[in-house]
């Protein structure tokens, strides 16, 4: 995979290989990183309780229901192996464009397989 940033003043091209994804992978689904996770979820919500403005209500709760989220597909066992196939399915489509976008300041990314 190769990420590539240009601007006005600087140019970067990043290679990263399929074994630091894969890496990446498994310490993202780690049980360390849940736990850390689940903790600072955890210091969020309690937080945001302390709060009481009506608008402030439902964006809690709907931090708390994302927060379920992002907890419940880290926990998931599968959800490893699913990162695992798609990494192994990534290496099949070499050369494919995933972003290739232009701000308006001149900014251009580029991520390509």
């Amino acid at each position: 995979m190769i990420v590539k940033v240009k601007s006005k003043e600087h140019a970067f091209t990043i290679p990263i290989p399929y074994a630091v994804l894969r890496m990446g992978s498994g310490i993202l689904t780690s049980n360390l990183v849940q736990r850390k996770v689940k903790g600072w979820l955890n210091k969020q919500d309690r937080h945001a309780d302390g709060h009481s403005s009506r608008k402030h209500d439902f964006d809690s709760n709907s931090n708390r229901f994302g927060s379920d989220i992002v907890l419940s597909i880290l926990e998931n066992r599968s959800t490893k192996q699913a990162i695992r196939q798609l990494i192994r399915e990534l290496q099949h489509c070499k050369g494919t464009v995933l972003v290739d976008v232009q701000a308006q300041d001149g900014t251009e990314v580029l991520i390509k397989l």
